[in-house]
């Protein structure tokens, strides 16, 4: 837990520093369509379908080796690429909270009445101004922003964001941690393994 935390302190010390330096637009990644109709999204410069592909010799973008997923999914992954360059976030996070949130579904709407890709709950998403939760754009940029904030308000602290984000910085704040409830603990486990395969460059099934 101590090694991803201090990833991430140590990403957004990165991300501060070159902020100023940073283009609006960023190298894209390689993305295909495979003989099978699957689309392949990877920055690997070793796949002979990419040699020909005109990108920028650095790139931020760094994809867990060949990720094979829809098109729909590869728009909601550039999305989080976007917004987590943007608002300096770690956007292998930003991918796995999305994942978890609402498996890349933009219609996704829990009985709670979270919305979208981010599952943002009405009071968040008017705090960030968001028009139309179901705006895969609007929710990824708000939800992003939201991350960032816990994010900076525990210091970098992974976890505790993670928690703050599934049961609210009231329940942190209130038991100094994750809150001991299944569904938190749960939660915050599985978008870190999620996450840790991202930074290890590890498949995902």
């Amino acid at each position: 837990m101590r090694a991803v935390r201090g990833l991430l302190l140590t990403a957004l010390g990165l991300w501060a520093g070159l902020a100023g330096q940073v283009q609006a637009q960023t190298a894209e990644p390689c993305v295909y369509t495979a003989a099978d109709g699957s689309v392949v999204i990877t920055d690997g410069d070793d796949d002979p379908n990419c040699q020909e592909h005109e990108r920028e010799a650095a790139t931020t973008f760094r994809a867990p080796g060949r990720l094979r997923v829809g098109i729909a999914i590869a728009e909601v992954i550039s999305l989080a690429h976007s917004a987590a360059l943007r608002h300096r976030v770690d956007h292998r996070l930003v991918e796995s909270l999305i994942e978890m949130e609402s498996s890349f579904n933009p219609r996704a709407v829990s009985r709670a009445g979270a919305m979208g890709l981010m599952q943002l709950m009405p009071g968040v998403a008017r705090r960030y101004g968001v028009r139309d939760p179901l705006d895969a754009s609007q929710n990824v940029d708000a939800g992003v922003r939201h991350l960032r904030g816990l994010l900076l308000r525990y210091g970098g602290d992974i976890e505790r964001a993670l928690a703050a984000y599934n049961a609210g910085a009231g329940a942190v704040d209130r038991f100094e941690g994750i809150p001991p409830y299944s569904e938190t603990r749960e939660y915050v486990l599985r978008v870190l393994y999620r996450y840790r395969q991202r930074v290890d460059g590890s498949p995902l099934h």
